[in-house]
């Protein structure tokens, strides 16, 4: 499974990236000039601040009193002058800078490729010139925790090489010389920003080495290999001469004994699961601008398809791994010094998205540095639910950063003031157990769960006979009142319920399960019944509000009221089949008159939106992903597939990244856990198998994925008919299997035995 190309890369976007959770790198692939922009996942501006609003309590009474008599338009004017943070925004992730390598001497050159190897996680640039061959392969090891290179010419004698270090030309403070290396330092956005050192050195070159000024000069070689590390000050001040010291360490390095380190530790994570899609030898051998420019066409190849799947686990073990920080807007991939959207966390659904594939892609590890920066977010988290609700417990608001801020972030009146994030947050920490049966996980966080619904005790009041949210959103949409105000700032919108719903069935089920005896459990039940429900609005749709508002936006990409499709539970097609119905409406609202356009006409259309000062369509990028999870819910495989092929033919950048626009990394991840959802659920006390299935998939397997419970379940089908299932795993109550009429030629429900194997591990076959 790989990404080539037979030309270099002229923009970032075309770019293939190369990451180990800490350092990331994005490798262009120039012939006389390579570039390779850097990334450290620590590398973020300002610091730690105290960013909650002085006015925020004093007003909170007035604000939800304007909201409950219909003042909407005095009441976001107190929001906006009372509630937004000061400063406006957190403190944002940047570019470490980048590794430039100049290659002297060359004539025409031919044969050019330029690839990323999924399977072994491993960049490689290839081409002729003069009769030589040269060869360059560079992974960011997941076993060493640096950049590592080899750059190889057929001919002996024939490297003629220039290493230079560059922060964007000018954004760095210093580079000095080391043995062998050179060091760049430097701090993200001055000396108020996180502190770093990027190094590079020569491990190995059987040429002559010269470090003159800035550069590391190499003539007459054959093999040059180099390491590339890089420290911060981020975790603690005392790393800030660490950087000299791994290079110094990096000496004793040799190229193919971590070459092979580094294909264990990242194969031990990304073989757990596999997916095999019948497909051509024309399209295995076509570059990915080819398959590209197929699906934009309309001609979606199932290897695309696989590709897709398995870049979406490829880029987050890439950028996402214990010890570290989550995945950001852009994973870890950044290339600029003042980044889109601050290239932070967005937690009204962006950063969940990414981390929806770890429980069926068995990737739990990949998933812990989010729960560690939730539990960062309950010291700051705190200071903000008392001075700007009074409240005890803790809260965050829509972004957060990678200092745990938990202040509104930015000036978006729709989006600001939403604090429902770490409840959805922390779902994610119940689910992750639920794939797992990990009980530690339960344990550890139980008290930051207590703590957080203590915000909710004091935060929710009543209103129109239920326990309310407010001021909040329904994030990021508008709504329009009878009289034609509009506004955003509401009470109890749905997904807020849905949200709290969803939470609090998490404490009871854990409360249950660590036998807590105090009246946490109680407490939590008199909340969650005291909720509004779901509501069939006047469309038929779910309602989005509390009141059924007109939607100023009926296509808004977000489509927050079917939470309580995915990623909650509470509407099924076989236990609420009326809500379910329901959720069709709302979809096919979303969607009326949208249609996928090819790139040249979404671009178009998109500069349109703009100046018309509208949002984008709902299918941009991580909402399509979205909509083929909801999709997958009601069982409608044609439905997915549609998405699917038009997130591949209209929302892929060159290199595969997902396009929001700009380039944003949800929709990849976000795609592939779609397609685990399309063949595999585990939701609602069943196993449902292939629900989903689209007719363009007759014939596939899929190997590894995990279900809730904590069982491994591998199936094949044929012809569009189960053909076979093995589970393995400790039988459990949830094996109620069922597989839908359309895929399976002997009825709805399978009944499995389980049986131990030779090794003692429970296996199931049908």
């Amino acid at each position: 499974m790989e990404l080539w190309f037979d030309r270099p890369a002229q923009t970032w976007n075309e770019a293939l990236p190369i990451g180990n959770g800490h350092i990331g790198g994005m490798v262009f692939g120039g012939i006389a000039h390579e570039t390779i922009c850097l990334n450290d996942e620590t590398l973020w501006y300002r610091g730690k601040a105290d960013r909650n609003n002085p006015d925020a309590a004093d007003y909170l009474a007035t604000i939800r009193h304007l909201l409950a008599e219909g003042d909407v338009a005095t009441s976001e004017d107190l929001v906006r002058l009372t509630m937004f943070a000061t400063p406006r925004d957190q403190s944002h992730y940047e570019t470490l800078g980048e590794l430039h390598i100049e290659q002297l001497g060359l004539g025409e050159t031919s044969s050019y490729r330029r690839s990323l190897d999924l399977d072994r996680a491993l960049g490689a640039v290839s081409f002729e010139s003069d009769g030589v061959t040269y060869t360059r392969t560079v992974f960011c090891s997941l076993a060493t925790n640096a950049l590592i290179g080899q750059i190889h010419a057929s001919r002996p004698g024939a490297l003629k090489l220039r290493i230079a270090l560059g922060r964007k030309k000018r954004f760095n403070d210093s580079v000095c010389q080391v043995e062998a290396g050179i060091i760049m330092s430097g701090h993200a956005g001055g000396v108020a920003g996180v502190g770093f050192q990027v190094g590079c050195r020569i491990v190995s070159c059987d040429g002559s080495v010269r470090i003159m000024g800035e550069t590391i000069v190499i003539d007459n070689a054959t093999t040059v290999v180099f390491s590339l590390v890089s420290c911060t000050d981020y975790w603690s001040a005392q790393r800030d001469m660490a950087c000299g010291r791994e290079l110094q360490a990096a000496a004793s390095l040799v190229y193919g004994d971590a070459l092979v380190e580094h294909i264990r530790a990242y194969q031990n994570q990304f073989s757990r699961v596999g997916l095999e899609l019948p497909n051509d030898a024309s399209d295995r051998d076509a570059p990915l601008n080819q398959l590209l420019a197929q699906a934009e066409a309309g001609s979606i190849s199932t290897y695309l398809v696989q590709l897709a799947f398995d870049y979406g686990r490829y880029l987050l073990i890439s950028s996402s791994q214990p010890g570290g920080l989550p995945a950001n807007l852009q994973g870890i991939w950044c290339d600029d010094i003042d980044p889109i959207w601050g290239s932070k966390y967005t937690i009204n659904i962006n950063t969940e998205m990414n981390y929806w594939l770890c429980g069926p892609c068995d990737l739990p590890e990949a998933q812990q540095p989010l729960f560690d920066l939730l539990e960062r977010m309950r010291e700051s988290g705190r200071v903000t639910a008392q001075k700007m609700y009074q409240a005890r417990g803790f809260t965050c608001h829509h972004n957060t950063d990678g200092f745990a801020d938990t202040a509104p972030q930015s000036h978006a009146i729709g989006a600001a003031v939403w604090p429902m994030t770490v409840p959805w947050l922390l779902t994610h920490i119940w689910e992750q157990w639920q794939y797992t049966q990990d009980r530690s996980l339960i344990q550890d966080h139980f008290e930051m769960f207590k703590e957080a619904a203590l915000f909710y005790e004091d935060y929710l009041f009543e209103h129109q006979g239920y326990l309310v949210s407010g001021p909040s959103a329904s994030p990021e949409n508008a709504y329009r009142l009878p009289d034609g105000t509009t506004g955003n700032v509401c009470l109890g919108p749905t997904i807020d319920n849905s949200i709290l719903r969803f939470f609090f069935d998490c404490c009871l089920d854990i409360a249950q399960e660590l036998e807590d005896t105090s009246d946490f459990a109680d407490r939590i039940r008199s909340m969650r019944d005291r909720l509004a429900p779901l509501r069939i609005g006047r469309y038929g749709q779910i309602q989005e509000w509390l009141e059924d508002y007109e939607e100023v936006e009926v296509g808004h990409r977000h489509i927050s009221p079917l939470f309580g499709l995915h990623p909650g539970h509470e509407i099924d097609i076989e236990t609420s089949p009326h809500l379910a119905h329901a959720a069709a409406k709302t979809i096919e609202r979303r969607l009326m008159g949208s249609a996928y356009l090819n790139k040249t006409e979404r671009n178009r259309a998109i500069d349109d939106w703009k100046g018309a000062g509208l949002h984008a369509s709902t299918r941009t990028g991580w909402s399509s992903a979205w909509l083929i999870h909801f999709n997958a819910r009601l069982q409608n495989g044609e439905a997915c597939f549609e998405e699917l092929s038009g997130m591949l033919a209209s929302s892929m950048l060159p290199n595969l990244f997902c396009d929001h626009p700009p380039f944003q990394i949800d929709g990849n991840f976000g795609l592939t856990s779609g397609i685990c959802e399309m063949l595999l659920q585990s939701h609602a006390q069943r196993v449902r198998v292939l629900p989903a299935l689209p007719s363009a998939w007759p014939d596939g397997v899929a190997r590894g994925l995990r279900v809730r419970g904590g069982q491994k379940v591998s199936l094949s089908w044929k012809d569009g008919k189960l053909s076979r299932i093995e589970v393995y795993g400790e039988p459990h109550d949830i094996f109620s299997f069922t597989v839908p009429e359309s895929v399976s030629a002997f009825g709805e429900r399978l009944d499995i035995d389980a049986q131990l194997d030779e090794q003692g591990a429970y296996y199931m076959t049908w």
